[in-house]
């Protein structure tokens, strides 16, 4: 394209086959076969493979359309799969050197590239519109509109995903050439250009007045200069554009004054003359120093506009030595310029309200919101049985085995019973203790939780890290520029929620810690015990002593046997508990929750979606709790087996009172020996279950820790990020400031008020002249530098 103005390159995308991603995700995680959908992926992979070929300067308008339709198609897909189904890849071509792939699993990542895309085709439709024309300035501004549009649009869509993750465990990652400063730095510079095809188009018009092109001009430099602050700041922004933006923001400046100075030598006020003539030709010699790699007919508009900048300021000053003897102002004294912005940046209606219910694209898919919805009622209703069911089960079994070791049962009565061989229920712990993993997983487990202590740990520190290096940024930078010009909050007071947060994860950590070493030394206690247990027959039976044959009368024999009886029934009850457990299991298996909210879905579809056309996962609340219902004969079978097991608990502390006080061992002191020892293992494997226990409390402890721990270090990351970014902004207003100071603010309100009803007046005047201007409709509009009756419009640029 032959201009002098820039157009933004498309972005390059690594070749993907859509369809066939799109297909394996159907059929991993949703229960439809994938060829019902055929169409549809085909339609996709098209499209996707389309816009993977866009060529810069090529088919602009076809372009757009599919550029439009794939957009529309990916709103249609995010509402039935998930975000990251797809893993995408794009190339930066803003650079020198296109760099990347940035690769994102994100079809929200992917929509904002389509949307750059379609900003850069705006950009080049403009460039293709006639700059001689009224009818062609006029759609060239309508385009660079929509294409600052676009940018902006991408600007708050990744600023609400910042937010929206400040507080969110999980992040997209946004690629860094779609960040603030470039993209700002884009859409600043269309609407700088929009803004010079309405000063191109003021100037072809012998009736509009200097002072409305000087307003024109200087607002034209005020884009350009807010293009060329974002990009020094942008790393993706080139030298060649850079200077391009720095010269024109230059030009535009010295043009205004140049007509100001025109203006004044109107009204005989010649002295003023001087002084804008000056301050152009000041800022034609600050922009000499961006020259370099900038189009050569942009170099040459700006160099015959100050030739004649110059030209004219030599013939003035020498009149007014010689004729005039006019006082001239100095620069700080002159009637500030107040630029009037004729464009506005227009965002695509259909970014804004795209029209997805007439998308049939697949329409028949089951929205993966329902799958997820499912999946979130499956892992509550396992935490729902887990409460409920699996741990006061296992309180309760705990509570019956602490019991029985509390009245030296069963070994009380094994002693008497079985004076030689292993009492059965010696022999079912070890059994179990071996099943479970013995003294192994125990200390397998404490050596996990070591590691998980040792994370957490980690996890604090890197919390307080982040904190203390913003802390310190901030202090450097607070001695650099001095508290009174470093206005924005001390960390100590942006970071109290925060620094409450982590002493509380610190003082959870310690307590847990402590606990962790009671744990370990209990164990140290049990390990001699348990190692006799997991030795099995053979080491049981070298470890417990036989006793002697004891002789039993009448009413022991019959208390014994009773007792016996009564602890049978705790095996019984316990076997009960595992088969109601079992059953309990499969119940959960045969009744599965997506049938159910599928249902739910076909049946009260129109009720689902919330104002935003989105489901609402709030909606199938009613299906998960009618489901639970299926449970309430489960908790009267629980509650029936706590209060058997409170009855029995009742008959047996009867029974071995009995016992108690009408046997008399002491004159067997084998069988007393074979008791204790017997007693202590009954008390080694009730510890054991408690220890199990402990460590999967602790298990549970870290793991809920290090996530929370880990959504606390997000935070401290993305405080560090937003400050770092609030320094760098405000720096970046110092440094302005510093070498720009502001004019004095009385002077320019009084200036503002004296100005304004002219400003209106002449601005109603290109309005009346020039009505379709200000016309915006489905196209956006361009631009042009110079002086009056110096520029040639028929210069322009060749960027490749």
């Amino acid at each position: 394209m032959n201009t002098n103005l820039l157009y933004i390159p498309f972005r390059q995308s690594k070749p993907i086959n859509l369809g066939d991603e799109l297909r394996e995700v159907i059929k991993s995680d949703y229960f439809q076969p994938p060829s019902t959908f055929e169409t549809d992926l085909l339609l996709v992979n098209n499209l996707r493979s389309k816009i993977s070929n866009l060529k810069n300067e090529t088919l602009l308008l076809e372009s757009e359309a599919l550029l439009k339709e794939y957009f529309i198609c990916l709103q249609s897909i995010r509402k039935k799969f998930p975000d990251d189904c797809v893993e995408f890849g794009w190339y930066s071509t803003l650079t020198s050197f296109p760099g990347g792939p940035t690769k994102s699993r994100s079809l929200k990542i992917e929509q904002l590239n389509i949307v750059f895309q379609l900003g850069s085709t705006y950009s080049q439709l403009a460039l293709l519109e006639s700059r001689h024309t009224d009818e062609g300035l006029k759609n060239a501004c309508a385009y660079f509109q929509l294409a600052a549009g676009c940018f902006d649009y991408i600007i708050s869509a990744v600023k609400l995903e910042n937010e929206d993750h400040i507080s969110s465990s999980s992040k997209i990652h946004i690629p860094s050439d779609l960040q603030f400063h470039t993209l700002d730095c884009l859409k600043q510079l269309m609407l700088a250009q929009a803004q010079e095809t309405i000063w191109q188009k003021a100037i072809g018009n012998p009736s509009i007045k200097d002072s409305v092109i000087a307003r024109l001009s200087i607002q034209a430099s005020e884009y350009y200069s807010l293009a060329l602050e974002n990009a020094n700041t942008s790393d993706f922004i080139k030298i060649e554009w850079t200077n391009h933006i720095a010269i024109k923001k230059f030009h535009f400046k010295a043009a205004a004054n140049f007509r100001m100075a025109t203006l004044s030598q109107d009204t005989f006020e010649y002295g003023e003359q001087i002084a804008y003539l000056r301050v152009a030709a000041e800022t034609c010699a600050m922009a000499k120093n961006y020259k370099r790699y900038v189009n050569n007919f942009v170099i040459e508009d700006f160099e015959g506009l100050t030739d004649t900048i110059q030209n004219t300021l030599r013939i003035s000053e020498k009149e007014n030595d010689l004729v005039y003897l006019k006082l001239v102002p100095n620069a700080k004294d002159l009637k500030p310029l107040i630029g009037t912005s004729m464009i506005k940046l227009t965002i695509p209606e259909f970014l804004l309200n795209p029209d997805v219910k007439s998308s049939t694209i697949f329409k028949a898919l089951l929205p993966h919101v329902i799958i997820q919805v499912a999946q979130a009622f499956h892992e509550r209703r396992e935490n729902y049985i887990r409460e409920k069911f699996i741990d006061p089960t296992q309180a309760l079994n705990n509570i019956l085995v602490k019991f029985l070791a509390d009245r030296g049962l069963p070994a009380s009565i094994d002693s008497i019973q079985q004076p030689e061989n292993l009492p059965k229920s010696i022999i079912q712990h070890s059994q179990e203790i071996v099943s479970l993993g013995g003294t192994r997983i125990i200390e397998q487990s404490i050596q996990e939780i070591s590691e998980l202590s040792k994370e957490s740990r980690r996890l604090i520190d890197e919390c307080s890290g982040r904190l203390q290096l913003e802390a310190n940024e901030d202090e450097m930078l607070r001695r650099k520029f001095g508290t009174q010009n470093w206005n924005k909050p001390s960390t100590h007071e942006a970071t109290k929620d925060l620094i409450e947060k982590i002493t509380k994860m610190s003082n959870y950590q310690e307590q847990a810690k402590s606990g962790d070493n009671l744990v370990a030394l209990k164990y140290q206690e049990l390990k001699p015990f348990l190692e006799i247990y997991c030795g099995g027959y053979e080491s049981l039976i070298d470890f417990i002593p036989n006793s002697s044959y004891v002789a039993l009368e009448g009413d022991i024999s019959i208390i014994i046997s009773d007792l016996r009886d009564a602890l049978n029934q705790v095996i019984k009850m316990e076997e009960k508990r595992k088969e109601f457990l079992s059953g309990l299991e499969m119940k959960v298996r045969d009744h599965n929750i997506l049938p159910l909210a599928l249902e739910e879905y076909k049946a009260n579809q129109d009720k689902m979606y919330d104002d935003n056309g989105n489901i609402n996962p709030r909606a199938f609340e009613p299906v998960y709790e009618r489901h639970l219902k299926i449970f309430n004969d489960d908790l009267k079978v629980l509650e029936s087996s706590k209060k058997d097991q409170i009855k029995l608990e009742n008959e047996i502390d009867t029974l071995n009172n009995r016992f108690i006080s009408e046997f008399n061992s002491e004159n067997n002191q084998s069988q007393t020996k074979r008791k204790e020892v017997l007693q202590t293992l009954e008390t080694v494997y009730a510890k054991y279950l408690e220890v199990i226990s402990n460590l999967n409390e602790g298990s549970k402890f870290y793991s809920d820790f290090i996530a929370k721990g880990n959504g606390v270090l997000k935070e401290c990351d993305d405080f560090l990020y937003h400050r770092r970014l609030e320094a760098r902004d405000l720096e970046l207003e110092i440094n302005n400031r510093m070498r720009n100071p502001h004019l004095n603010q009385v002077r320019l309100e009084n200036e503002l008020t004296t100005t304004t009803s002219q400003t209106n007046s002449e601005i109603g005047e290109l309005r009346e002249i020039e009505p379709e201007v200000q016309e915006t409709s489905q196209k956006p509009r361009l631009y042009a530098p110079g002086a009056k009756g110096v520029w040639n419009p028929n210069h322009g640029i060749k960027f490749d």
